[in-house]
Parts: C-alpha cells; structure tokens; sequence
C-alpha cells in the first residue's frame, strides 16, 4: 500500500500530538493542565521555526539528497517512501520579513503560506542562525510529540538545516578579525557584538551534543548518524575564542555566555578546554552576580544566568543571587494587569520578544530550580503571564488553530488560541512581531516585524521540562559529569 503523506500531515508534525492512547504519549506530552498553559507554550514555539524555515521562504533554499531523504523516512518508520509535499525548506534564514501572505492563505496549498518577498531583509545573521540552530538541536523539543512516524519525520528534515547554519556560522559569517557579525547582502560585514558570539557558542556547542550525546532514542540515534561532531568542534573553538575577544558586557549577554559555556563544557574533548570554559563561565557569573541590574529585562536574565552559573559551577552564592534579584523582579509584577512593568514609567508596558523571553527563562529558572516559596509564586505566576504577554497582546500575531489537529484541539489550554485572529482573516502568519504596547488597559502593536533571531530566542526560552530536563537549562546528569575525570 502507497502511503501519503498530506500538507498538514507534515506540519501537523510540528504542531500537535495526534489522537493516540494516552499511555502511548504520557512519558512526553505537555502538562495537561489547562491552567499551566504549557500546550499553549509548545505550539506557540513550533509556529514560529516552523512557519519561517519551511512556509515562508524565509532563508536560502535548502537542497537535500536524495539518499538522505531515504534515511529520514527509514528512522521515522516508514517502509516505502511517499511522496514529499512541495514546501519552502530554507537553510540558512535571513534576518526580517512583515509576515503578510503573498495571495490570501490556504493551509492546502504550501505556495500560499510563502510571505511578500518584497518586505525580506536579506542580511544574515549570526543570533538569527545561532537561535534557530539552536532550536532545531533542542532534542526535548523533537522528543516532545515524536511518537508518529509524520513527528519523527519532521524532526529529522531538520538535520541538514543543522548542518548548513553551522557552516555558514563558520565560513561565512566571521569576519577578518574573526569575529560572528551580520553579513549584508553586498557581502559587507556589519559590526559584530558580543550577543553575536554568545549565541554562536551556544548554538554551535548544541549542535556538538546533540550528535555526541549516548542517549537511545531515534532523535539522538540519528544525529550521531548523520552529523560528525568533529565536523563541528573546530567552530566551536572559533566561537569560544570570539567570545573570549569579545566578552559580554550586559546582563543579558553574560547569561547566554554563561549558558554557552557550560554547553561547550560538555563537549569539550580535554581538560584544558572543559576548565578553560568553566573558568569564562566563573567570571562571568561574578561579574553578573557583582553588578546591578535596572532594566526589567536585565533583572530576569540576571535571575535566569545566576540560576545556571550556580548549577554549572556547584556554588550556592550564584543561586542565592538568582533568587535575590527575581524577588527584585516580583516587585515590578502588577497584579492587576498580569504583566511585569517594563522601564517605560509610568506608561506603556513595552514588549518584544527579547523582553518576554527574558521573563520566561526566569519564571522558569524558578519554578524548576527555586525554593518552595518563589516556585509557588513562579508557578502561579507563569500561565497568567504567558497568556497575557504573549496571547492577549497580540505578540503572536494569528492564531496556529489552522495548523493543530481536531483531536488536539480539545485541550482546554489551546482554546486560548480562539482569542487570536486565524490567519486567513488577519493575512498574517502565526509568528511574533517585535513590540507591543500596553496602556490604558489596551493593547497595540507598535511594530509589526518579524524579526528572527528575536523570535527565535522567545520561541527557545518557552522550552517544557520533560523527562526531568528542559532545553535552556544545562542537563542534570551531564553536570555531575563536569565534576569527574575527562571522559
């Protein structure tokens, strides 16, 4: 028997746990919990790599072989190849788009989720590559949903997406004093930052582990197949002396460093490279703990990096300074609103993606490694803030109801979607825009890009904790491995 895979089959892949017995999916399905709102997390995550990389044409086109497209379709299950629809799968992405429908959008024809090409900025960049590979490697993310054959399916046409961001990170996106920096289309390189060189080093050291990491599930199995983590080692050292030559100076910047860093502390191949690393992260974490924070945003990556450099490191002084600035940050939460006051006193509330995500990592920071009483008040405090600063604001500009399977769209928490426009009406994709204003008990968009590497970052910080990890935050078992001898 011919099989067939459809359009929403494929993106059904992405968005949705189809109708299967529930022991069959316990083990890594989202909270079910409808005030948890974690489903809404998920989804929302899943629209925005998904809707860029394989609808809207959003990146240079990405050419697979054949043979591997055969591998792809043998380790998701299949045993006779179906056709494959006719999407826009990109590579590397390019920086921004206005995500507008080129004709009016039909969720059964691939062409028409493609975007107005006229709105592209073409320049690439390297946090733009870095988060989306950053994603595309999160394995919680692809074991989450993965026990049909369309799931694993397309996980796996991730792969090659992989491997091309993390050469076009190495070759092309270094400039001559070797450093990660926005490449224009005419070639020029703009200016490079230390945000650059601290989400490359992640990225970069992601993709490592992934194809490095012993773990027996088909996900895992397949990247050590596919991808050659030696391959990629080489970048990474080049991304750890940019960051070097190139240190972060805000708080936000230093967290992803310190993330970073433990990252390529697991995939360091000596004990020079893993103490070299440790050693980064350490100041780092000093200088994160030592130094105020003002700005809403700098408080929540303060929290979020505080809390990793406690766990990375086994020491209790970062962790204990984790803790102090998120009840810093509790006092700018405004119950009456559900949101945390930015820096605009007395008014608007300004929201963008960078500014949610940063809240996100630290209301997850607590409720997974807090004490009792902040995760109590983290966790009551996170679904009202999801729903809030991400749904009600209009950040996630459409609703992906379209795009979630009618099985699934039972779950009371996705019947939050319904408070969103469905693309067709609004022409837009379900993707973030960049900032959102709230005054007055009303809100409104003030910008309407989207920007990649900003919603990327978003759409990584909403990562679920399964299996006793999350994607964000640096494994438990592979910690324990730091504090034994080099492998």
């Amino acid at each position: 028997m011919k099989l067939q895979i459809s359009l929403r089959q494929l993106v059904s892949a992405f968005f949705l746990v189809l109708a299967l017995p529930l022991q069959a999916v316990e083990k890594n399905a989202v909270d079910s919990d409808p005030e948890k709102l974690d489903a809404i997390s998920y989804f929302t995550a899943l629209s925005n790599l998904a809707n860029p990389i394989m609808f809207a044409e959003l990146g240079e086109s990405l050419i697979t072989s054949p043979y591997e497209r055969d591998d792809w379709l043998r380790r998701a299950g299949y045993v006779t190849r179906p056709p494959m629809p006719d999407i826009a799968i990109v590579g590397p992405v390019y920086r921004s788009a206005l995500p507008r429908f080129q004709p009016a959008a039909d969720f059964s024809n691939p062409e028409s989720l493609r975007w107005q090409p006229d709105s592209f900025d073409r320049t690439l960049d390297p946090q733009a590559q870095a988060w989306t590979l950053l994603k595309i490697t999160s394995p919680q993310f692809h074991l989450q949903f993965h026990d049909l054959q369309e799931n694993r399916l397309a996980a796996l046409m991730m792969v090659p997406q992989a491997r091309v961001q993390a050469r076009l990170l190495n070759e092309r996106l270094r400039n001559p004093e070797g450093l990660f920096a926005p490449r224009r289309p005419d070639g020029s390189f703009e200016p490079a930052t230390p945000a650059d060189q601290a989400a490359t080093l992640w990225g970069l050291s992601s993709l490592i582990l992934a194809a490095s990491r012993p773990r027996d599930d088909y996900w895992h199995q397949a990247y050590r197949a596919l991808v050659d983590a030696d391959d990629y080692r080489p970048y990474a050292a080049n991304a750890l002396a940019a960051l070097e030559q190139l240190p972060p100076s805000s708080p936000g910047d230093k967290a992803i460093a310190i993330e970073a860093l433990g990252r390529y502390a697991l995939i360091a191949m000596d004990r020079q490279q893993r103490d070299r690393a440790l050693s980064l992260a350490r100041d780092h974490g000093l200088s994160l703990l030592q130094a105020p924070a003002e700005r809403t945003e700098d408080l929540a990556m303060a929290a979020y990096g505080l809390t990793e450099a406690g766990r990375l490191l086994g020491d209790d002084r970062y962790l204990k300074g984790a803790q102090q600035r998120f009840r810093q940050l509790l006092r700018r939460w405004d119950e009456k609103s559900g949101l945390f006051v930015t820096d605009s006193k007395p008014a608007p509330i300004v929201y963008g993606p960078r500014t949610v995500g940063a809240l996100v990592a630290a209301l997850n920071a607590m409720r997974w490694y807090g004490p009792d009483e902040l995760a109590q008040q983290a966790r009551g405090i996170h679904p009202r803030f999801i729903e809030n600063a991400m749904i009600r604001s209009g950040l996630l500009r459409a609703s992906p109801r379209a795009l979630i399977s009618m099985a699934y769209l039972n779950n009371p928490a996705v019947a939050r979607f319904s408070l969103l426009p469905d693309p067709e009406t609004a022409g837009t994709a379900p993707v973030f825009v960049s900032e959102v204003h709230y005054e007055n008990g009303e809100w409104r968009v003030t910008d309407p890009l989207f920007r990649t590497a900003d919603a990327l970052f978003l759409s990584n910080m909403l990562a679920l904790h399964t299996q006793g990890e999350a994607d964000t935050f640096l494994p438990d078992e592979l910690i324990k491995s730091l504090r034994g001898p080099m492998r």
